[in-house]
């Protein structure tokens, strides 16, 4: 029936979705498929950008990327006395671009993984999402221990997850993330920060991404154990927070070729991270798609998700890289070659990380 038979009960976000459908046919055909199915989504669910509250909905049939970096510093810090070095994402002019071109390829909404200890400017962010129109989730949390602010070793766990909540009300924050550990064996401050995000997404809803510190194939004097992972998730979980809701990052980086460890996580219900796509220098990215290809095969390409950490000057289109998309304009087509088919790419690129961050928000984040 035409839009002007619609019945004057449908809802707004059932329009949204029917707009949406109408609008992916380019994408698709670029597939090769016919367009994607809009899994359900509950009425009050929402992606929190940081300019508005977005219906996941709107944004079928377009690849989201659940862990980039728009805008930073450094990830160590300074020496004393000195300021931090000049990042390439100081030139927010820059960042509108090359955000823009992301749009144009296909992307339709992008998670900033950066917080105050490294360096990330939100009212940058507010700058690129308004100029680009791109939606862009921005994060809150904590690094690893050589970023933390010297208080966190006093602070106890409640008071860290009281001011994670109010950051990201005050702030409205779409997620926890990058939250990390620099090493094999978490120190007693990132535990620490690991329990606070866990209570903060109980209390609040937002999704949660972390960093592992896995060395590919590297050899390397301490390995970190394969494991790693897992115990975030244990962490996490033991304080409260939603594994359904939950990305265990930089699997992807872990010299895993039957990703026997991503299956374990998935089990459980939590999202498998390969975040660090296109990065071939841990880890070659054919043993990425062997492993994403593994897991799919086991029957779990529900909890992939893709993204690249974009962070280098270098993958920029101004200097010739595949820019901030190359999640999906870079390592994508490498999916398919591998024989994925086009609706399980759809599933990952566009389904699962809408599902990832699209949450019914609670009281503790949306009251004034």
């Amino acid at each position: 029936m035409g839009t002007t038979d619609l019945p004057l009960t449908l809802r707004r976000r059932e329009v949204v979705a029917a707009l949406a459908m109408s609008a992916v046919a380019v994408t698709s055909k670029a597939l090769g498929a016919t367009p994607p199915t809009v899994p359900a989504f509950s009425q009050r669910a929402v992606i929190r950008s940081i300019l508005r509250d977005v219906a996941p909905e709107s944004l079928t049939g377009q690849a989201v990327l659940f862990h980039e970096h728009l805008s930073m510093k450094a990830t160590r810090p300074p020496a004393p006395g000195q300021s931090p070095p000049a990042h390439f994402t100081d030139d927010v002019e820059l960042m509108i671009e090359e955000v823009r071109a992301a749009g144009k390829e296909g992307v339709a909404c992008i998670v900033d993984g950066g917080h105050p200890d490294m360096g990330r400017n939100l009212e940058a962010l507010k700058r690129i999402a308004a100029a680009s129109g791109m939606p862009i989730v921005a994060s809150g949390g904590y690094y690893l221990q050589r970023t933390y602010p010297p208080e966190i070793a006093t602070q106890s766990v409640e008071q860290i997850a009281e001011q994670l909540v109010r950051e990201a009300r005050e702030q409205r924050l779409g997620a926890f993330g990058e939250i990390g550990q620099e090493g094999g064996t978490m120190t007693r401050d990132e535990e620490k920060i690991f329990r606070a995000v866990g209570l903060a997404q109980a209390r609040t809803g937002l999704p949660v991404f972390t960093h592992n510190a896995y060395t590919g194939t590297r050899q390397v004097a301490t390995p970190v154990p394969k494991d790693a992972g897992l115990r975030q998730l244990d962490i996490l979980e033991a304080a409260g927070a939603d594994a359904k809701h939950i990305a265990i990052g930089h699997m992807c980086c872990l010299d895993d070729p039957k990703a026997e460890v991503g299956i374990q996580i998935a089990k459980r219900g939590a999202f498998v991270g390969f975040d660090r796509v296109t990065i071939d220098a841990i880890i070659p990215d054919a043993k990425r798609v062997a492993m994403i290809m593994a897991m799919v095969e086991a029957g779990y390409a529900a909890q992939v998700l893709i993204s690249s950490d974009f962070y280098n000057a270098r993958s920029t289109k101004k200097q010739g890289g595949p820019g901030v998309g190359q999640a999906w304009t870079a390592f994508a087509p490498r999916l398919r070659q591998a024989g994925l088919d086009a609706a399980t790419l759809r599933q990952i690129m566009f389904d699962n990380p809408r599902r990832f961050l699209a949450v019914e928000l609670k009281q503790e984040v949306v009251r004034g």
